[in-house]
């Protein structure tokens, strides 16, 4: 099953400057839970944007260049590999009985979209000033909610946010 997970501002802006628009403690601890123990896909500048692969995952790198495979701290509970094949890890992802997640950047959701199952989005309700990296949007003839949280308030950023999951309508 191949799923994406991303949090989105009012204006479907992701990111800005290959950064996230918000730090948002709970939604970061949401994607942590829900993408540990599931491989994940991202492409080379979100890779290097994090630093090291994310521990309790396989980490998939999409590039169409070369990169080094880091140290890994727990082979047995991680690991990292290069992909210069998108078409491949969406074939491997949509063929196996693991739940893959895309997550970002925005050329990646783009181009994994339409081949998506699940889509794990954190809205949030602010419009996000400056943004230059966008997520495609989400029509409702496409895709049912599946799950959805409560709308919370993070006191930190004063930002509402709210966790949505959908399904893609068949």
């Amino acid at each position: 099953m191949l799923s994406l997970i991303v949090a989105v501002a009012k204006n479907n802006a992701i990111g800005r400057n290959n950064e996230l628009l918000w730090h948002i403690s709970e939604d970061l601890k949401y994607f942590k839970a829900t993408t540990t123990g599931h491989p994940v896909i991202m492409g080379r500048k979100t890779y290097e944007s994090i630093g090291r692969p994310l521990p309790g995952r396989r980490n998939i790198v999409v590039t169409r260049g070369e990169m080094p495979v880091p140290e890994i701290k727990n082979p047995q509970t991680t690991s990292f590999e290069v992909s210069n094949n998108l078409e491949q890890v969406v074939a491997d992802a949509k063929s196996s009985e693991n739940e893959f997640f895309v997550m970002g950047g925005g050329q990646l959701y783009k181009q994994t979209f339409a081949d998506a199952d699940r889509l794990y989005i954190t809205k949030i309700y602010a419009d996000a000033e400056g943004a230059d990296t966008f997520f495609p949007e989400v029509k409702e003839d496409e895709w049912e909610v599946l799950q959805q949280g409560e709308r919370l308030t993070d006191a930190e950023n004063n930002i509402d946010f709210q966790f949505v999951v959908y399904q893609r309508r068949r």
